[in-house]
């Protein structure tokens, strides 16, 4: 067996490793569900925190990556809804546009329109459009059925595309 010194180093280095090659990935999926940079930032240290407190338990090695897609996913889903209960609350934060110039036209209404979204369809939409991952795939990092799943894709593109549509 190991000692601890060499194994929490070992440890270290591989968690270390896994997050500088996962922390655009964590963080564009992180801000897709929050809309706040801040927020996503906050959540991303507050996940990746959660996920090294659990590294050591985790043994299969080639399921690490999915497991810290799973942690940001949830817990950025459970901040949002913590952000909104919270007194205070902009109610309509998610409507404003990002104040990003290239931001014209047809992309702002697509913008407004992702943002009307709930937070579950928001993540189902980023995870299984943006990053390619399969319906059952989502489900796993969504930590509900693969029927949800489709039902949030459903509702959010007729959600976007009647949005669209009054533009």
């Amino acid at each position: 067996m190991m000692p601890t010194a060499a194994r929490t180093t070992s440890a270290e280095a591989s968690f270390d490793a896994l997050l500088n090659a996962q922390r655009r990935r964590l963080y564009g999926i992180a801000y897709s569900i929050l809309r706040d940079h801040a927020e996503a930032e906050d959540a991303l240290q507050d996940a990746m925190l959660k996920a090294w407190k659990s590294w050591d338990r985790l043994r299969d090695e080639g399921a690490r990556p999915t497991w810290l897609v799973r942690i940001c996913v949830n817990h950025c889903i459970n901040r949002r809804k913590w952000l909104r209960l919270r007194p205070g609350a902009a109610a309509n934060r998610d409507d404003a546009a990002p104040p990003d110039p290239r931001f014209d036209g047809r992309l702002v209404d697509l913008d407004r329109s992702y943002g009307k979204l709930s937070t579950r369809q928001r993540a189902a939409i980023f995870l299984h459009y943006h990053h390619g991952y399969s319906v059952d795939e989502c489900a796993d990092l969504m930590s509900c059925s693969a029927g949800s799943v489709r039902t949030h894709l459903a509702r959010a593109l007729a959600s976007m595309r009647k949005e669209m549509a009054n533009v």
